[in-house]
């Protein structure tokens, strides 16, 4: 969390990803609870003022003024979840929220290997199996782009965010790190022995529909660009993260949304120069990242606005102001 300066309007950008219940979630699924999730909303109703990421952008180019202590909520992935459980939450409540989605899981209704990947970690009871897996079938390869196990491991052997080394080198393994040809033939393989072999039925219920977005956008709330197939830009050269941009426009393109100007949620929050000048040249105006804080108008970039996950504040409406809370209700007065 970085210190602010006071002279600049701060905007708390909040990110989620599943909202459901306990019963319909794999056991180290991560998820908000629909309870929970009412609960900060009234939070939220509290101690923010609700805004849309275009009220933000308005406000930004100086042809609007922001409410003290914004908030935006942003929703990612495109889950049937959003529509089921946090749509009519938000109208009860007054709130509006931008959904990213991704072409290939909306328009193709195929699992996005993330996805895949995580119900995969999900329903093993030992991620070092799937260590094994991978790893045996790196050797077993004769294919000329495959590196050595060694080599794998040194790059992609590292901790993330929210994930210790190893479960952090199967999804990078299983998401990116392995060429395609390997990659996607061993998730296919782990998805259907370990998930289910049905996966037209298994995205029917992961999935917002088509019909469903333009519902939802219809009842007021706003969607943006999330990829392609859902690919870390920054694992990719010009002409793949120009398909993976170009897709998500596909998808909003569905929806019935404008493609100028648009607005992105970059996967995994990451990107790079060539995705900044991708967006800037397609239009977008605006551009979410996974970076820990509240986002400084004047002073943080529009294209690379940082987010709190819903993680970061309290689920019951009666709380207290928290860290993150009180560091916007100190610079408000």
């Amino acid at each position: 969390m970085t210190t602010p300066s006071t002279s600049v309007p701060l905007v708390t950008i909040v990110m989620y990803h599943f909202v459901r219940s306990a019963s319909m979630a794999s056991p180290r699924l991560h998820t908000l609870e629909p309870s929970a999730f009412r609960e900060q909303l009234r939070y939220l109703r509290r101690y923010y003022s609700p805004v849309r990421l275009g009220d933000v952008v308005d406000a930004a180019n100086g042809s609007t003024t922001l409410p003290a202590r914004p908030v935006v909520l942003t929703f990612d992935d495109g889950y049937r979840d959003h529509f089921v459980n946090v749509f009519p939450l938000l109208v009860e409540h007054g709130m509006p929220a931008t959904f990213f989605v991704a072409r290939s899981a909306l328009v193709d209704r195929h699992v996005l290997d993330t996805n895949k990947v995580q119900f995969i970690l999900a329903a093993v009871a030992d991620p070092e199996s799937l260590v094994v897996t991978i790893e045996r079938a790196i050797a077993e390869c004769r294919d000329a782009d495959v590196a050595t196990v060694s080599e794998y491991r040194a790059r992609w052997w590292v901790p993330s965010r929210v994930d210790d080394p190893r479960v952090a080198y199967i999804k990078r393994m299983l998401q990116h790190g392995l060429p395609d040809q390997v990659r996607r033939r061993l998730v296919s393989a782990l998805f259907e022995r370990y998930v289910t072999s049905d996966e037209a039925a298994f995205a029917a219920g992961l999935y917002l529909t088509v019909d469903e977005a333009r519902e939802m956008r219809g009842s007021g709330m706003d969607f943006g660009g999330h990829g392609d197939r859902h690919v870390p830009l920054t694992v990719l050269g010009q002409e793949a993260q120009a398909r993976e941009i170009d897709g998500a426009l596909q998808a909003l393109d569905a929806i019935g949304v404008s493609r100028r100007p648009f607005a992105y949620s970059y996967v995994k929050g990451e990107h790079d120069a060539t995705s900044l000048d991708l967006l800037r040249a397609r239009g977008c105006a605006v551009a979410l990242t996974t970076r820990e804080d509240v986002a400084q108008l004047g002073v943080d970039d529009l294209l690379t606005l940082p987010r709190i996950d819903t993680n970061c504040l309290p689920v019951d409406g009666d709380a207290d102001p928290n860290g993150w809370t009180a560091k916007v209700l100190e610079t408000s007065g």
